[in-house]
């Protein structure tokens, strides 16, 4: 009779459950390491952060998690405290203002606007929203790229028809 404890298959489970508790337990005891060496080094205002984490209810819309924001308001120093400053510096911050028109430069010269497009598939767009590093710079409609790619599945019927209209009036970016 075969002995399923003594199988091969039996050990490579054995070991993946032994790894993965070590690297969990590992991870836990690194967090309470990393926790308590702050706190020890801690100072007056970092003492109230730390009270200010570990006192709030858990429901408090995020409160506890995003910590006042420092920003720009034009050339001041501004502090975002309230959940709704926070989203709007963080809505600055990803979604920056339209680019200003570029104007076309005097002598330089540049490629004919391709003609004959077919028609495009959503399959396409979705394809390279996936295939996008998601943490390059942003480009010139200032979404970054992990936006775009995290949320390809909500956007896509939009995109489809923009990029379908964009096609049929032969509208291509300036630049």
């Amino acid at each position: 009779m075969y002995n399923l404890r003594n199988s091969p298959d039996h050990q490579i489970h054995k070991e993946h459950k032994e790894a993965k508790s070590m690297y969990q337990n590992t991870l836990m005891n690194t967090k309470q390491q990393h926790w308590r060496q702050w706190l020890e080094k801690a100072e007056d205002p970092d003492l109230w952060v730390a009270h200010r984490m570990t006192t709030l209810a858990p429901t408090d819309g995020g409160k506890a998690k995003i910590p006042k924001l420092k920003h720009k308001v034009g050339e001041e120093d501004a502090t975002a405290s309230t959940n709704g400053e926070k989203s709007v510096a963080l809505a600055k911050c990803f979604f920056s203002a339209k680019p200003q028109e570029c104007e076309l430069q005097a002598g330089a010269r540049y490629l004919k606007a391709c003609k004959g497009m077919g028609k495009i598939m959503r399959e396409q767009i979705l394809e390279q929203l996936r295939g996008t590093k998601p943490y390059k710079a942003l480009g010139p409609d200032g979404i970054p790229n992990i936006a775009l790619s995290s949320c390809a599945n909500l956007i896509i019927d939009r995109l489809y028809y923009i990029y379908e209209a964009m096609l049929e009036k032969g509208l291509l970016y300036k630049p």
